[in-house]
């Protein structure tokens, strides 16, 4: 779990988990929407303020997603890689950084992005294209028009697979088995990290924690794999380049500078 030290890699940077928000357009089709512009200020918000502002890595979606990690790669093969605790930066665009949940190490290389939905209504919603028999990119595209985080999940995973040099892209989708849940309390208990914002995984009710029938319709683990793009992948690079030139103190060291900033912003601050 996620510890009180604040990742330097992404204050102030453009990261896959919302670079979705790029993506939109205003109403002539090509210049940033509303979300791309309130976006790209909170990036110039932590630029000047040299510390995040999103604050929810106690929220218990958050706290069940990173709690069942491990327990979703400890069932895939070996060829998988868990690795969300590593951030990359673009070697090209160093405003632009990332961190998959992991990869399969196989032709042309796979980036991972796990999601354990905290309710049974996003899980049906993230899997019922393949359960309908879709795949790979039709599949992703029933999720995007389907899902209200489908665009984040695509764009998040399109993003990472452009930062780790990707081809393919797996969203894997898990709620557990109900047999299962006792296994994720005991690991919950025996958690040897900051146990506070995953110790009401240990207290909930079995009906208070999203779970699937044994021997059901569903599986437990799901995966929907497609091949990222090239088309996709110019276009997010394009727009992350973009907003780029409207970033304050786009020069960022490695290590965060004193607050000097440029421009119209300088007289505000000093």
């Amino acid at each position: 779990m996620a510890g009180i030290t604040e990742n330097v890699a992404r204050i102030g940077n453009f990261t896959s988990s919302e670079i979705f928000k790029l993506m939109t357009t205003g109403k002539d089709g090509k210049s940033f929407g509303k979300p791309a512009l309130e976006y790209i200020e909170e990036k110039n918000m932590e630029r000047r303020l040299q510390r995040c502002i999103d604050n929810e890595t106690n929220a218990r979606p958050v706290s069940w997603g990173k709690i069942l990690e491990g327990f979703v790669f400890g069932q895939l093969g070996l060829e998988y890689k868990l690795c969300s605790d590593e951030t990359i930066i673009h070697p090209e665009i160093p405003f632009w950084a990332g961190s998959s949940d992991g990869y399969k190490f196989d032709e042309g290389k796979t980036v991972i992005d796990e999601k354990c939905p905290i309710t049974l209504k996003s899980f049906c919603q993230l899997v019922n294209p393949i359960y309908d028999g879709l795949e790979g990119l039709e599949a992703m595209d029933a999720i995007r028009e389907g899902h209200k985080d489908g665009e984040k999940y695509y764009w998040q995973l399109t993003s990472n697979g452009i930062l780790s040099g990707s081809k393919y892209a797996e969203l894997i989708v898990c709620v557990p088995y109900h047999s299962q849940l006792e296994e994720i309390r005991e690991y919950v208990r025996n958690y040897d990290g900051n146990q506070n914002p995953i110790m009401w995984i240990s207290y909930a009710e079995d009906n208070e924690l999203p779970y699937i029938v044994d021997k059901g319709y569903y599986r437990n683990i799901n995966i929907i794999r497609f091949e990222i793009p090239e088309i996709d992948k110019e276009l997010l690079t394009q727009r992350v380049k973009a907003a780029g030139k409207m970033l304050i103190n786009n020069d960022f060291p490695e290590e965060l500078p004193p607050p000097i900033f440029k421009d119209k912003y300088k007289d505000s601050i000093l």
